[in-house]
Parts: C-alpha cells; sequence; structure tokens
C-alpha cells in the first residue's frame, strides 16, 4: 500500500473520530439534561447512574470475549457504545415521546401507552441503534468484516443504550419507592436484564457482519433479517411485561424473571452458539493461514498452537508477572499482530481488500520478536 494512501486513510480516521466526538459530546448533553429531567433531580439521577454504571466493566468484559483472536479498534469499540448512549437514546427517547403523545391522541392515554411500548418504541429503538451497524459496515469497513464484529459491534451498541436507560428507570424507581423500590429494580434491570439490548441489537450487527462476510443475495436479506429479529424480540419483551403488568397489576415485578427465562434465555443461548462457532472457525482461519509460516521457519509449531488455541491468556500473565506491563504489552502485540496477518490473508482468498499489506504485517512480527527476546520473553512463546 503506498505511504500516499496510508497517510490519507489515517488522516480520514482522525477526521472521523474528531466528528464523532464532538456529535457524542453534544448529544450527550441534551441527554444529561433529559435523565436529570425525567429521574427528577440530582439526587435520583445519580443514584441511577452509579448503580446502572457496576456492572459495565463485568458485561464489557463478556461482549470482548466473543472477539478475542481478532481485537478491534479500542476508539471503534467506544464509538459503538458511546453511540448507543447517545445519539440512539435522544433520538429514541424523541421519537418515542413523539409518537406517544399521537397514539394517546388517538386511542387514549391506557391504549396509546400500550401501542407505544409495545410495538412503536421497538421499531424506534431498533432501528436507532441499527443505524450505527449500518454506517460501521460503510465507513471502517477493513475493521466490521465478518459475523463476529457485527456481534461485538451490535452488542456494545445495546450495551450504551440500556445503561442510560437504566439511569432513568432506577432513578425514577427511587423518586417513586425510595430505596427499596431502587434495589429491587436494580437486581432485575442492571443485573438480571442488563444485556436484554445487546441481545436484541446483537441480532441486528449478525445480520450485517453475517452481509459483510457472505456478499452475494445475503449482503441484502441478512441486515434486514437480524434487525426484524432485533424487533420481533424487542416488541415480545415489551408487549409480555405491558400484557403481564395489566393482568396482575405491580406484582408482575416478581414474574420478570420469567420472562426472562421464556423470551431473553433463548436469545442468549443463540447468540452464546453463533459465538461459539465463530470463534471455532476464527481458530481455524488462524491455523490454516499461518501455517505456511511454520514450513518457512518464520513461527514455531507451539507458537502456531497457542496463537490459534485458548492458551493466550495465560502465556499473557505470565508475561506481566516476567516482566511487567511491558512484557504483557510486546507479547500481546505479538500475537495480535500474527492474527492481524491471518485474517488479512483469510479476506484476501476471498477477493477483498486484505488492509495492512502482508510485507508490513511480517516486519512488524519481526521486529515484536526482538522486542520479545530484548525482553527475555523468547522461551515464553515457543516453549
Amino acid at each position: 500500500m503506498p505511504t500516499s494512501t496510508r497517510v490519507a486513510g489515517r488522516t480520514a480516521y482522525l477526521a472521523l473520530q474528531l466528528a464523532l466526538l464532538g456529535v457524542f459530546a453534544l448529544v450527550g448533553m441534551l441527554v444529561l439534561l433529559v435523565l436529570v429531567g425525567e429521574t427528577g433531580g440530582l439526587l435520583p439521577f445519580l443514584l441511577g447512574s452509579v448503580l446502572s454504571v457496576l456492572p459495565v466493566p463485568l458485561y464489557v468484559t463478556l461482549i470482548l470475549w466473543i472477539d478475542r483472536h481478532e481485537k478491534e479498534p479500542g476508539w471503534l469499540l467506544l464509538a459503538a457504545f458511546f453511540w448507543g448512549s447517545t445519539i440512539a437514546m435522544f433520538f429514541g427517547y424523541l421519537f418515542d415521546t413523539l409518537f406517544l403523545v399521537l397514539w394517546q391522541t388517538l386511542l387514549g392515554p391506557l391504549w396509546g401507552t400500550r401501542i407505544t411500548i409495545g410495538v412503536v418504541g421497538p421499531v424506534v429503538e431498533e432501528t436507532a441503534k441499527g443505524v450505527a451497524l449500518l454506517g460501521m459496515a460503510l465507513a471502517v469497513r477493513d475493521e466490521f468484516d465478518n459475523l463476529t464484529d457485527g456481534l461485538v459491534y451490535g452488542a456494545l451498541v445495546g450495551l450504551g443504550f440500556g445503561v442510560v436507560e437504566n439511569v432513568m428507570y432506577l432513578g425514577r424507581a427511587f423518586k417513586a419507592g425510595g430505596l427499596g423500590g431502587l434495589t429491587v429494580l436494580f437486581f432485575l434491570r442492571v443485573m438480571l436484564l442488563g444485556l436484554m439490548h445487546s441481545i436484541w441489537t446483537g441480532c441486528t450487527g449478525a445480520g450485517v457482519g453475517y452481509a459483510r462476510e457472505r456478499g452475494g443475495a445475503a449482503r441484502f436479506l441478512a441486515p434486514v433479517g437480524g434487525y426484524l429479529a432485533a424487533v420481533f424480540l424487542h416488541a415480545l419483551w415489551n408487549s409480555s411485561s405491558v400484557g403481564l403488568e395489566a393482568a396482575v397489576g405491580p406484582r408482575a415485578l416478581l414474574l420478570v424473571p420469567v420472562l426472562f427465562g421464556v423470551i431473553l434465555l433463548p436469545g442468549v443461548l443463540v447468540l452464546g452458539v453463533l459465538a461459539y462457532l465463530c470463534e471455532r472457525r476464527e481458530r481455524e482461519v488462524l491455523r490454516s493461514h499461518l501455517l505456511d509460516l511454520v514450513a518457512s521457519g518464520e513461527l514455531s509449531e507451539e507458537e502456531l498452537r497457542v496463537v490459534a488455541g485458548r492458551e493466550k491468556s495465560r502465556r499473557l500473565w505470565l508475561a506481566w508477572a516476567q516482566k511487567g506491563p511491558s512484557g504483557w504489552l510486546a507479547l500481546r502485540q505479538f500475537y495480535d499482530a500474527l492474527a492481524e496477518l491471518a485474517f488479512a490473508r483469510w479476506r484476501a482468498a476471498q477477493g477483498r481488500p486484505s488492509g495492512i499489506a502482508e510485507e508490513e504485517l511480517r516486519a512488524r512480527i519481526r521486529e515484536l520478536r526482538e522486542r520479545l527476546e530484548a525482553l527475555g520473553l523468547e522461551g515464553l512463546t515457543k516453549g
């Protein structure tokens, strides 16, 4: 790849990053004002925010574990999360409110609210979240090229949306029922249902990712199918919740775990199976597209086994124990460079742009190997 092309690409990425940062900051301020108003004051807002954010590191770790072989750029992962928590949240709230007023005017407060929650809300919210995934697939094609990427980005967009939505619900619960109401809703919405938006938008992401990977008719059918699955599951959950509340009143909260088992758990299991199959497929990509490096002596059989297996985490912890953060980082970059080379070759084999040139990646691998040897970690990679 010519130097001028690489410089132009980096400049375009930097411009995109700065533009997104500005948009997220501006819309985020509007969302902040909405949240303070909807929760009824600063204290409910702060309590709701702290409790909503509390399990986020755990949820992010679970989501990123899906894509542990070919890591995505950190700024894109953050962009996915912040799209969900700012832009998707703002437009979702705006259009939900407008349609609520419209349907309440036409059908009265009760049925207007039920239709908005059960039908309109899922369409509006999944559309606001799904736009980010389509935009990423078009704007950063080299970083969004398979089903695994779609699952990760979709889940992060959904997580961002869900975290901010939970701030609103928890703040209202504290305002209405004090610490008791806040505690009950925390365990139900944040702990039990904390990944429900990730499940729904993960369906859209999986569809977009599959389209990027396969092309052909799937390019059009898969994103539509994924989006419709997201809307259906979201609407099924909302409608069931509304119907349950209409049938049994406040006691409906006690039956939320049952709804989780009937409606959300199957979605979790399906996406979990998809994630497992994708991870196994990625290990095969690593093995098959790096095998020639073993024959040429650039890679040992043990290194290929580790980079295409599930032992990398243990080796990384050993590197940290022996040489601290510098050892961990050097080994992490070594494994990442090998994975990037394998997936660049995989894309080229499919007739798609490979991204970074192979010569550049192989030079980086040699440079990182020299760094590991200088740190005294060459034994850790080979044995």
